[in-house]
């Protein structure tokens, strides 16, 4: 059971010149267990890189409610930190990789280590992403297209049953944006629910279920009206 539901939530930002503003008001998301991915649209500076930092738990400071597999998530750092351990695999805009370090070892800390028992799941993820063979080659000798699968690797190693991507093909020509979205197929076939926040429609098309912030709500494009709980 891997429900997602947000149901109220409320968030203000602070601007460069020290002024507070709304970005959500009373934004509502559910994604019932029998859907396994869903892409968040909107332009530039709506607010989808907020709302995948809610999902993650990375934000606990907004109104409403977060419920995971039907259960009402406590909002302090020490159990959303938890949270994000045990069923959460994130992909940042900027992949987050340590440059000097291997492929391998890349992948490994998103165990939490580089101790060799985590060698084998490593590779395991690796070869989800097709580049099993560049283990050992320093990431800051890689493309952007290969970092980019190190990145999810390093997000699906502990088989998460949540994994946020945001932008994740963004900088990417489109045969490699197509090898990312089949690793995507294949990480939902294995059970794991994708939310993506993009702006390419190519990316949204692969999704089950397309939502488009706003206004400071979340419009659910296969009915085009605001998407509110069943």
């Amino acid at each position: 059971m891997t429900s997602v539901t947000l149901r109220g939530v409320e968030k203000n930002i602070t601007e460069a010149d020290g002024q507070s503003r709304p970005i959500f008001a009373d934004l509502s998301l559910t994604l019932p267990d029998d859907i396994r991915s869903a892409a968040i649209l909107g332009r530039s500076g709506s607010g989808k890189s907020t709302l995948l930092r809610i999902l993650s738990g990375l934000d606990v400071r907004y109104g409403g409610t977060y419920s995971f597999a039907g259960e009402e998530l406590r909002r302090n750092e020490l159990a959303m930190s938890e949270f994000r351990r045990t069923h959460v695999g994130i992909i940042t805009q900027s992949y987050d990789l340590l440059r000097e370090r291997t492929v391998l070892q890349n992948v490994m800390l998103g165990l939490g280590s580089t101790k060799s028992a985590y060698r084998a799941p490593a590779l395991d993820a690796l070869r989800v992403v097709g580049i099993e063979a560049l283990a050992a080659r320093r990431v800051g000798r890689l493309s952007g297209g290969e970092a980019q699968r190190v990145a999810i690797a390093r997000a699906v190693v502990k088989k998460p049953a949540l994994i946020l991507a945001d932008e994740p093909t963004g900088a990417l020509d489109e045969d490699t944006e197509d090898r990312i979205l089949d690793v995507f197929d294949t990480l939902q076939q294995q059970g794991a629910v994708l939310i993506v926040a993009t702006h390419s429609e190519r990316v949204a098309e692969r999704c089950q279920r397309r939502f488009r912030i706003q206004g400071l709500g979340l419009v659910d494009e296969e009915t085009l009206r605001p998407h509110v709980d069943s």
